[in-house]
This record gives structure tokens, C-alpha cells and sequence, in this order.
């Protein structure tokens, strides 16, 4: 390519990608097309109701051969054997969304035929690219035109002929396919017996060229056969002969591969390389459990013989096993790569907005017999609510959190945390969910040899500014970050120039923004003479619980919480901050927690203080739990509302079928009077018969018995 017409090139394929529209003229056109000598852009508009997964492109005569092209992201790009340009994506076009490519080709203005197919492999439309021009779109099938020409052109295959290359293959053998007679610009399949294998474009003389694999199977007469959508077919038989598989001496093998990640997630970049012949070009194609093409890309190779590739996992890939061909055209490495959801917590709420006044609802799914931590963040990114939540034998968990008619409206954060795992999501009340970002360390003390990890989460591609700030609350790093697909970063922070102290990291992007805290070089033992109170003496089964104190400044103390028996129930670190104070509002009673005695125990090496609270029986002797009717049909939605519970209560409905067996948990809060309300919509697959709903708060239990008829 000459430096002219590189530069040429480099200016069409950056106004494709600035997103800057090129005429007007064409807002109600399917497809355009703007030419740059040999440089084409066209864009295709949706302007129906089914969206476009394929793009498939292919030169009429004396338009010469395709050389480079350039897609938007998330669209993947290939060149077929027979010189067709097939692009693919997983996040399909739909109605008033448009894509656009960049085309390179060996002659100037070319006229492109193209055609787009939908995600079941059917055409949604046929065009022709002409230069400069609104482009004719047709909607298969195609109807000719009314004044029939002199010589009617074939549609069938009477004239058809094709042959196999070699013409005495064996199974496994890759074979090119040569045809002439064909309709023109037609789509053929290709089948080797009933077997459809690939499927080729026809030029606009009727010629057709194709590359496949015989499958190892394959063995002794063979049919191959050539068919279109309308039922044409032409057919030859091939005795096929059988080749033991020997093993590939090393030294004979054109390709390998050094780096190919085993396990994934969604939304990870993942790496993969090897090498193969200087200047060659490698096909890295991906299949599912099914066999079937889920993408494929050209991955050139170097002239050191090296060859690599980057590519990220998109986040609705879904979960399970997919097949990766890495072939060379003559070698073919097959690789099994597992997609999986490495995280065990994963929380979702009933809806993204409420109003004020309403209940949230959430569902989490975590592992079995861990507890759950819950932290609720409202607009400003103050925390207003902290409870762990037990978790059963099913790892389901359901809770709520009240709102009332004068709370903040805004986007509110949702935090489960299991162990190192957390999920995040954004309610919002009032209005919709705004784009919040979140920071999290991994833990809240380092030393200077240690690498901090923050894990950032908000909006899929979100570019993150960050901020940290030294004791002095100076700034020490500006820095920023970019999410990836699945609204995740974790940054790290080399501490090694980093003096002991509390530093805070401030994030923001647009209108959101969060703050996180880190200590450096803290020792616990060195706070000297601690005091620490509560704001009351006397608590009900799931208060929460605020401790206020004082000790040296800029010192770790290590906080926990024990029942009456002497049994830790949670325990967490806190430092001082450079005036000596620290405040604490983590610790809340379980909602089952004994009645008597409790200690708040804040210790520094020999240094502790405590603090003693009651926790007495709940404000009411009165505990009722009721349901809107007794009798229900699978999928009704039952309304459970109870009374009695006391100010602010944590309360545990539990259901249990006729024979007694817990069927699951639903997690809720009394309001101020004492009032609690919520909903389970009975599972379609649910059985029918007699059930049980047990509410608990504290040591008060109530019944009431429904019907699923």
C-alpha cells in the first residue's frame, strides 16, 4: 500500500469510528456507502423489527479482491477461502441502531454485494453497494424483475458442475470445493452426506470456490453434495479411503500454541500465542457444545514466527464449555476453554426503581452455611444500612430494606459480601439508577512491602478517575482507570514509597463518587490508654449498634462483638484518625440474638476497653403473622404482613412443606410501630398441598398455614 493511499485510509476509517454521520440524506436508507479512491465505507441502518448478527460481503466481477477491512468493537471480521468478508457480532443491531465497516479493496469504487442475516441464520435483506449511492436493499427472496429478458438466467442447477480437490481423499483431509453453472450471487450449502459442514457464495459468473475438513468419521462411498434454500441440489459420490492417525512429529508441525487460558469468566481479557510460518495467517475459530460457529478471526503471524491474540470474554457469553480451533489452513490445534462465574455471590432486587415509602427487595445466591454480609450505601455514598444475614442449606437468601415517603431520592449501593467475594448493584428511588461507582480494599491495613488491591466497580467501559490522599490529606497520586466489560478493575498501589498513616482514595466518574480508606505501617499495640462508649445501654434482637472512642492518634485497634456466653460473634479492625477519635456502626444484634448481657470489646496489644449492653426481649409481648387469603394456586403471589414485633426488628419467615422440610427463608424488618410486610410468589413447579410460614423475630415465633391448590 502506498504512504497516499495509507493516508487516505487512516482518514476513512477515522471518520467511520468518530462516530460522525455522513450525510443526512441517507437517515431512512437501510444502507450507504462513501468512497475514498479504494476505500469504502458502508453503513447499515436497521430499520426493521429483526436484528442483524451477520454481515456477509462479496466483489462483483472486475471489482478485484478485498484487502484489509476495519470493524466497529464488539464485531469480529473474516475473509473467507473464496475472498467473501463475513462479519459477526454478539451484540446483534437492532430496530434504529446502525454499524458501520471499512473496506479496502485492489480496485477503486468497487460495486460490494452484501447481504445481512439474522441470529437463526436466515437473510434479512440484499443489497448492492454502488459508489457514492443510496443502495437498493431487496428482501429475500428476491423477486425478478417483471419484463423477462431475452435469455432467462438459470435458477436451478441443471448446468451445475463441481469437483472435490484432491479428487481421492481421505478422511480428515482438508479439500477445496470447485464449482462453475451456479446461479449467481447465490448462498450455497455445503454437506458431506446429510451433514451440513460450510456454506459459499457464488461470483456473478456462477463460480464457486470453498474450502472445508472431511471429519475423521467420515469413511468408505461419501456424498457431497451442493443445495441452496430453494431446494436445488447437485450431488457427487466419493469412495473415501482411511488413514490411521499417526502422531505429528514436532518438528513437522506448522503451528503451536504456548499461551491459551483454560478457565474464564465473563467480561475478562483473555491471551493467547504461539507460532506458526513466518507471514502466514491463522484462523482462531470458536464453537459451542453443538459444534456450531460462534466467531471466527484471521490472526496474522509474524515474520519471527510469532503470532498472538487478545480478546475480551463478553459478559452475556453465558456459562459452560466452548471449543477453540486455532488452524493454519494445512495444521489445526483444537482447545477447550470453560466459562464460569468464579464469584459465589450474586445478588438481583425485584426492580430496578422504587418509590419512596416502598420496601426493596433482594435475592441473593451465595454458598451454603456462610454468613452474608450487607451494606447499603444511599446517594451521597453515606452507609445506612450493615447486617449479616445467615445463610442455609439452600445458599438463597431473601431480605428488604424500608424506605419511607422523606428518604433521599437518588441511586442507592447494594453490597454482598461472602468471604472475598462481593456483588454490586444500583437501586433507584424515585428515579432510575443513576452510573455510581464503588471502591472496595481487600483489606484495611498494609505494610510497606505490600501491594494494595482496590477493587472498583460501576458502569461496563467506565473510565475512573482516582485521587489518594496522604495523612496530611495532601495529594499524593492522580491516576485513572479504565472498567472492563463487566464493570469491574482491580487497581493495585505499589506502597513502597508510602510513610505509615491513613490514606483515603477518593474516586469519581461524571456525578458519582466514592471513598475508600487504607491504612499503611499501623501496629496494633501501640494506641496506649483506649476509651470507648456506646450511645445506649439497652438494645432489642437486630439493632444496630454505634460505638464511639478515642486512643492515640493514627492507631489500629481491633473491634468484636460477643454474646452472653462469651462467644465472639464478629470482629473487625479500626484505626484513629489523626485527632485519636474512631466510630464504629457495623455491629448490629441478631435478629435470634439471646437475651442478657453483651460486650463491645476494643483491644490494642495489652490495651482494651469494654462496654456492656443489655439486649432485652422486643417492645411488644404480642407477635401475630397473617396472610391476605388461605388458599392459592402456583405462581400467586402471597402477601405476609405480622405485628408485634417491636421498633425496628430483623424478622425470618420460614416456609416448610406438609412433610415438614424447610423450603426456603424470606429475610424482612419491623418499621417503627412495629409493623412488618412482604411477598413470595409461589414457583410454577411447586407442589401442591398444605404449607407452613414460621415468622421469627428474636425468641418470638408466629405460625399460619396456606393452601397450594
Amino acid at each position: 500500500m502506498s504512504r497516499i493511499n495509507f493516508v487516505i485510509f487512516s482518514i476513512a476509517v477515522s471518520i467511520l469510528f468518530s462516530g460522525v454521520a455522513l450525510s443526512s440524506a441517507f437517515a431512512d436508507t437501510p444502507a450507504k456507502s462513501t468512497n475514498f479512491e479504494k476505500t469504502t465505507i458502508i453503513e447499515f441502518e436497521n430499520n426493521g423489527n429483526t436484528q442483524i448478527k451477520t454481515v456477509k460481503m462479496w466483489l462483483g466481477q472486475d471489482s478485484g479482491a478485498f484487502k484489509s477491512f476495519k470493524t466497529e468493537r464488539d464485531w469480529t471480521g473474516t475473509k473467507t477461502a473464496q475472498g467473501m468478508l463475513v462479519f459477526s457480532t454478539e451484540k446483534p443491531v437492532s430496530q434504529g441502531e446502525s454499524v458501520k465497516f471499512g473496506i479496502k479493496t485492489e480496485v477503486a469504487s468497487p460495486g460490494i454485494n452484501w447481504k445481512t442475516i439474522d441470529a437463526s441464520g436466515n437473510d434479512i435483506s440484499i443489497g448492492k453497494a454502488a459508489p457514492n449511492t443510496e443502495q437498493e436493499v431487496t428482501t429475500p427472496p428476491v423477486t425478478p424483475p417483471v419484463t423477462p429478458p431475452t435469455t432467462k438466467p438459470s435458477s436451478n442447477f441443471d448446468d451445475a458442475t463441481f469437483r472435490i480437490i484432491p479428487e481421492k481423499p481421505k478422511n480428515g483431509d482438508n479439500i477445496r470445493i470447485v464449482g462453475d453453472g451456479f446461479p449467481p450471487n447465490r448462498q450455497i450449502n455445503f454437506y458431506i452426506d446429510n451433514e451440513i459442514i460450510d456454506d459459499f457464495m457464488t461470483d456473478d459468473s456462477g463460480h464457486l470456490l470453498g474450502k472445508a475438513k472431511i471429519p475423521i468419521n467420515k469413511l468408505d462411498r461419501v456424498e457431497f453434495s451442493l443445495a441452496d434454500t430453494d431446494g436445488n441440489k447437485k450431488t457427487i459420490s466419493i469412495r473415501i479411503d482411511y488413514v490411521e492417525s499417526q502422531p505429528v512429529n514436532p518438528k513437522e508441525k506448522h503451528i503451536t500454541v504456548k499461551e491459551f487460558p483454560e478457565i474464564v469468566q465473563p467480561g475478562q481479557t483473555v491471551h493467547a500465542s504461539g507460532t506458526g510460518s513466518p507471514g502466514s495467517t491463522l484462523t482462531i475459530t470458536s464453537k459451542d457444545p453443538t459444534g456450531n460457529k460462534i466467531s471466527e478471526v484471521a490472526i496474522p503471524v509474524d515474520t519471527q514466527g510469532n503470532w498472538s491474540y487478545d480478546t475480551v470474554i463478553p459478559p452475556n457469553v453465558g456459562i459452560g464449555s466452548r471449543t477453540v480451533e486455532i488452524s493454519d489452513g494445512t495444521d489445526t490445534i483444537t482447545k477447550t476453554v470453560s466459562i464460569t462465574d468464579l464469584s459465589s455471590v450474586d445478588i438481583t432486587s425485584s426492580t430496578t426503581q422504587y418509590s419512596p415509602g416502598d420496601k426493596m427487595l433482594f435475592n441473593v445466591t451465595s454458598t451454603a452455611g456462610k454468613p452474608l454480609e450487607v451494606v447499603i450505601k444511599d446517594p451521597i455514598g453515606k452507609e445506612i444500612f450493615f447486617d449479616i444475614i445467615p445463610v442455609g442449606d439452600s445458599g438463597f437468601v431473601e431480605f428488604e430494606f424500608a424506605t419511607d415517603a422523606t428518604s433521599t431520592k437518588g441511586t442507592y449501593v447494594v453490597l454482598a459480601t461472602q468471604g472475598s467475594d462481593t456483588d454490586v448493584i444500583r437501586i433507584g428511588l424515585g428515579e432510575p439508577p443513576g452510573e455510581s461507582i464503588v471502591g472496595k480494599f481487600d483489606k484495611l491495613n498494609y505494610s510497606t512491602s505490600d501491594k494494595a488491591k482496590l477493587t472498583i466497580q460501576g458502569p461496563a467501559d467506565a473510565n475512573v478517575s482516582i485521587l489518594i490522599l496522604d495523612p496530611s490529606d495532601k495529594v499524593k497520586v492522580t491516576d485513572t482507570a479504565t472498567l472492563g466489560l463487566d464493570g469491574r478493575k482491580d487497581y493495585e498501589i505499589d506502597l513502597a514509597a508510602y510513610k505509615s498513616g491513613v490514606y483515603s482514595v477518593v474516586l469519581k466518574y461524571q456525578k458519582s463518587q466514592d471513598l475508600a480508606i487504607f491504612t499503611v505501617g499501623l501496629q496494633l499495640g501501640a494506641a496506649g490508654e483506649i476509651k470507648m462508649q456506646t450511645t445506649k445501654q439497652e438494645y432489642q434482637q437486630g439493632n444496630g449498634i454505634l460505638v464511639l472512642g478515642s486512643a492515640k492518634p493514627n492507631s489500629l485497634l481491633s473491634l468484636k462483638f460477643s454474646d452472653p456466653t462469651g462467644a465472639t460473634v464478629r470482629q473487625k479492625d479500626v484505626f484513629t484518625d489523626k485527632n485519636g477519635k474512631f466510630a464504629d456502626s457495623s455491629f448490629r444484634i441478631p435478629a435470634d440474638g439471646a437475651q442478657g448481657i453483651w460486650t463491645v470489646r476494643a483491644e490494642s496489644g495489652a490495651n482494651y476497653a469494654d462496654v456492656k449492653i443489655n439486649v432485652a426481649g422486643t417492645a411488644s409481648n404480642e407477635f401475630t403473622v397473617s396472610v391476605d387469603k388461605t388458599a392459592y394456586k402456583p405462581k400467586d403471589m402471597i402477601k405476609i404482613s405480622g405485628v408485634g414485633g417491636g421498633k425496628s426488628q430483623s424478622v425470618v419467615v420460614t416456609v416448610y412443606n406438609s412433610a415438614s422440610t424447610k423450603i426456603l427463608d424470606l429475610n424482612t424488618f419491623t418499621t417503627s410501630e412495629g409493623i412488618f410486610k412482604l411477598d413470595w410468589i409461589i414457583p410454577i413447579d411447586t407442589p401442591l398441598g398444605d404449607y407452613k410460614l414460621s415468622a421469627k423475630t428474636g425468641s418470638k415465633v408466629a405460625e399460619v398455614t396456606v393452601s397450594i391448590q
